[in-house]
């Protein structure tokens, strides 16, 4: 119970990642606010998790200024808030040479707008308190660029505007450390590599030939780094991108 009744947000909740990492901090004890677009989604990972460690779910567009701050300020109203996961996240797969700039900004109005917006306002709780954590949800493609060998006739495609925006949460991590450390809050990101969710199988196979442990990571084994930052035993640990990838960066 390393978390027990801290105050837990996290973003994008209903995806997959989202959903397992609230059932994560669940069984380590925190209070969660789960947040998403969707209501559809927020209440079925809501549903997944014991209602005495749910505090209460926020429908929130984190594009939106209005509806960021609104979120938070009904946090606020709760009382402290100690981590911030920003995990809400969009992608997209058609070739770049078909991209509109619609959907490239939104992309990027989503992973960076959508980070920075949440990072600000968790910042403006934390700082009243002395504390905090705030943990950034990454990729390898902000690390390497997406191997188009991977892509084949699967219908994924890689995609510049999504590697570009998780470097750039990368790089915002390690700026918001440095700027929230005399706030004595800590700003991470975990960085995974590619999570099974049934892609088709030429993706599947293509992946795991990359990847030095020969397979997809499961949903569950990203949870580890996000609860260890989340915690106390992080309480050095800042500016720093965890990167989960059963060793695909390594070579």
């Amino acid at each position: 119970m390393r978390l027990k009744n801290k105050s837990v947000v996290i973003t994008g909740a209903g995806g997959q990642l989202g959903t397992r990492f609230a059932q994560s901090f669940a069984t380590e004890g925190a209070k969660l606010w789960l947040a998403d677009i969707s209501p559809e989604l927020l209440a079925k990972a809501a549903g997944q998790v014991p209602t005495e460690n749910l505090l209460g779910t926020l429908i929130m567009d984190v594009t939106q200024p209005k509806s960021v701050e609104s979120a938070f300020a009904k946090i606020r109203e709760h009382g402290p808030l100690d981590v911030l996961v920003n995990n809400a996240g969009i992608g997209v797969f058609t070739p770049f040479w078909e991209r509109d700039y619609y959907e490239f900004m939104q992309v990027m109005s989503v992973n960076v707008g959508g980070t920075f917006l949440c990072t600000r306002e968790a910042l403006r709780l934390m700082k009243d308190q002395g504390r905090g954590a705030i943990i950034n949800i990454g990729s390898i493609y902000g690390v390497v660029s997406s191997d188009p060998s991977i892509y084949t006739d699967c219908a994924r495609m890689n995609s510049e505007v999504y590697s570009a925006s998780k470097a750039a949460v990368i790089h915002m991590t390690k700026y918001f450390a440095v700027h929230a450390a005399p706030l004595g809050v800590r700003v991470n990101c975990v960085s995974p590599g590619g999570v099974f969710n049934n892609q088709g199988e030429d993706f599947v196979q293509n992946y795991t030939q990359l990847t030095p442990f020969n397979r997809m990571a499961k949903d569950k084994e990203i949870c580890g780094a996000v609860i260890f930052l989340a915690s106390s035993e992080a309480d050095y640990v800042s500016g720093q991108n965890i990167v989960v990838d059963g060793g695909f960066t390594a070579w």
